[in-house]
């Protein structure tokens, strides 16, 4: 493995991200259903709130009995909160796995594609609930959260949580998920370097 590989690696995961895009929007109609099943499975099962979700082409309704009020042409109007989340804004980061893989290329390297594929579902899913939540303890207002029956410090953890997966953790996770089903990279980059250490080391 020579010094410029590393630079080669990024060109070729760079290249491959901007290819594989196309497709992954493409895709993601179907990409996204077990993503919104599982997001929804996990809602319903742990709020008794939140009754199901609604999905249409990439996007989902968390249908809930939270009632909200609006202000329109002067008249008040209640209804149900139903936050609604794009797949496409989160979902992302198989895409960046995709890319990892493919300029890796490690032995083996469709079936930890796929594994990795179906490792990344479950992650989404939990982008997807974290939205919700979001939307629910924190953007729908106070009126709205004091139905859900919780405690005021569950809003403050589930908006930590949607910050640091929105800015950081979906991005990252996928890297983490190739650095785990590739070891043999990372290997070759140790070892690449002390290489180098040894060579430039006096004699």
């Amino acid at each position: 493995m020579q010094l410029s590989s590393v630079g080669r690696f990024l060109l070729v995961a760079i290249v491959s991200l901007l290819c594989l895009m196309p497709l992954w929007y493409y895709l993601s109609p179907q990409l996204s259903k077990p993503v919104f099943f599982m997001a929804g499975e996990a809602a319903s099962t742990l709020f008794h709130w939140a009754l199901s979700y609604t999905q249409k082409e990439t996007t989902a309704l968390l249908n809930t009995t939270l009632k909200v009020v609006s202000v329109q042409n002067g008249q008040f109007k209640s209804g149900k909160l139903a936050p609604l989340v794009d797949y496409r804004l989160l979902g992302y980061g198989i895409v960046i796995f995709w890319a990892l893989v493919l300029a890796s290329f490690p032995r083996h390297w469709g079936r930890k594609l796929l594994i990795g594929s179906l490792a990344m579902l479950p992650i989404q899913a939990l982008n997807v609930a974290l939205q919700w939540c979001n939307d629910v303890f924190n953007r729908a207002g106070p009126e709205v959260f004091v139905q859900t029956g919780l405690p005021g410090w569950v809003a403050d953890v589930v908006a930590f949580l949607y910050h640091f997966n929105l800015f950081i953790f979906t991005a990252l996770a996928p890297v983490m998920l190739w650095l785990l089903l590739d070891r043999e990279f990372l290997a070759k980059l140790h070892a690449q370097a002390r290489a180098a250490v040894a060579v430039q080391r006096p004699q």
